[in-house]
């Protein structure tokens, strides 16, 4: 769950990166510093951006010096950098202090505020500091509300940071509460058939898969495809939609759903009227399999999606591996890698996944026990994955006496997994030293006083 929220809120944040006209205006040095800065960024090419945004903060603090509200963009752009690049220190020091400059020199409500605070709460995040990114976070989409409006769509990127922040810290009533109301705000803004909806949904699908809603993630799914299709008939669009309806079949098969869950969904059918979207809680499962084989159609043949068509392969070969169809798998993910290889990118297939996994009950995506009594730990598990997804030995790589017999759970859920291999130049090898991570609860010691 962790990595998953982590990955949410690294992939929402794309600050916006420009000096507002009325700065630009005379200022000529500063602007072409800008602009060489913008397209580095622009390239990913972070170790040339980063002097460039460091000139940029130079040339603003000689211009209006160093207390001067321009500095907050400057500072925030250089923070962006670092970010980046994966220094999240320098990039929580660099936001501190951008926010500081404008704290002194604006009002509580300034909308220049809401970048340094996203930034500084994103960092936190990737930081795995998630009680302290909340702050920030609420405070950045407070600013947009009392400014712009309740549902104006510039807070959508810092509502998916919030949502990410919730999820780390266990408030999934509040997370559940803002995702709804992202789609309320897309809606509001876009209109409910405006392409612009489909990562919206998208964003809602994932979250009612993180919280075991499969059957209601796989009808909004259907509503993206329907959308996408709508407007633009047989389209590469609809795919992520496509690929939701797949893995929503493939985890409500691994994991179950509860009754209540599936009856919630049904509920909420009746209100929306489009046979379509309603068809989408009776389809039988080999509908799964159909939705990714209509994918691939739609991708076709043409270079440039070769790295889609290698990730929608690589879920169909999840998908028979699921079914128990082995052999089928094996050939499917050999057809993946050749098309990642074909884009430059075979990281999907790097590295053994665990297709079916069922953690163990003591493990904090089961979420079965009370924070106040138990705090969390990770149990590391060293692991040969031979060509075959067989697991031909494990051993605990960061044993505690205390925790012997939930490292013991851990270690025999992670045998119990079927394994997809890693893959080298397209075909399936043994990785003798691959490291599985579990977090789990482990009672807090009684005070002895």
């Amino acid at each position: 769950m962790r990595a998953l929220t982590k990955a949410l809120a690294l992939a929402s944040f794309l600050l916006p990166l420009a000096i507002p006209a009325a700065e630009t205006a005379g200022l000529d040095d500063r602007a072409a510093a800008y602009r060489e800065f913008r397209t580095a960024f622009d390239a990913a090419d972070y170790k040339i951006a980063l002097p460039l945004a460091s000139r940029v903060v130079e040339i603003t603090r000689s211009e209006f010096g160093a207390e001067a509200p321009e500095m907050g963009n400057a500072l925030s752009n250089l923070a962006t950098t670092y970010y980046r690049m994966k220094e999240y220190g320098l990039a929580l020091d660099t936001y501190r202090s951008a926010l500081t400059v404008l704290d002194l020199t604006g009002d509580a409500t300034d909308p220049r505020l809401v970048r340094p605070l996203q930034g500084m709460g994103t960092t936190l995040l990737a930081m795995d500091r998630q009680l302290e990114a909340l702050a920030p976070l609420k405070r950045a989409v407070d600013i947009v509300r009392n400014r712009d409006g309740l549902h104006n769509a510039s807070q959508l990127p810092v509502l998916r940071s919030l949502i990410a922040a919730y999820v780390a810290t266990d408030r999934f009533e509040d997370a559940g509460r803002e995702q709804e109301y992202a789609v309320t705000v897309a809606e509001a803004a876009f209109g409910k058939e405006d392409l612009r909806m489909l990562p919206v949904l998208d964003e809602q699908a994932r979250w009612f898969e993180r919280t075991g809603r499969y059957t209601a993630a796989r009808i909004v799914h259907a509503r993206a495809v329907q959308l996408a299709d709508a407007a633009k008939p047989n389209g590469v669009e609809a795919v992520p939609g496509l690929r939701g309806i797949a893995r929503c079949f493939r985890l409500g098969f691994i994991y179950g759903e509860a009754n209540e869950s599936i009856a919630t969904a049904a509920g909420e059918l009746q209100g929306m009227g489009s046979p379509a979207v309603a068809h989408a809680l009776t389809l039988p499962t080999t509908e799964g399999e159909r939705a990714l084989r209509v994918a691939l159609a739609r991708l076709g043949s043409a270079p440039e999606r070769a790295g889609t068509r290698g990730a929608v392969l690589v879920d169909l070969g999840d998908w028979y591996f699921t079914a128990d169809k082995a052999t089928r798998a094996m050939e499917t993910w050999r057809e993946a890698w050749r098309e990642l290889s074909t884009a430059g990118d075979t990281r999907l297939l790097d590295q053994p996944v665990a297709v079916v996994y069922l953690p163990p009950a003591i493990a904090t995506s089961r979420r079965m026990r009370e924070s106040d009594d138990y705090t969390s730990e990770t149990v590391r598990v060293r692991m040969v994955i031979a060509a075959d997804g067989d697991v031909r030995e494990a051993t605990v790589a960061n044993p505690v006496s205390e925790h012997e017999s939930a490292e013991r759970s851990v270690m025999a859920a992670a045998r119990r997994a079927n394994w997809r291999p890693a893959f080298r130049n397209g075909q399936p090898i043994t990785v003798s030293d691959y490291l599985f991570s579990e977090e789990i609860f482990v009672k807090r010691p009684k005070n002895s006083d």
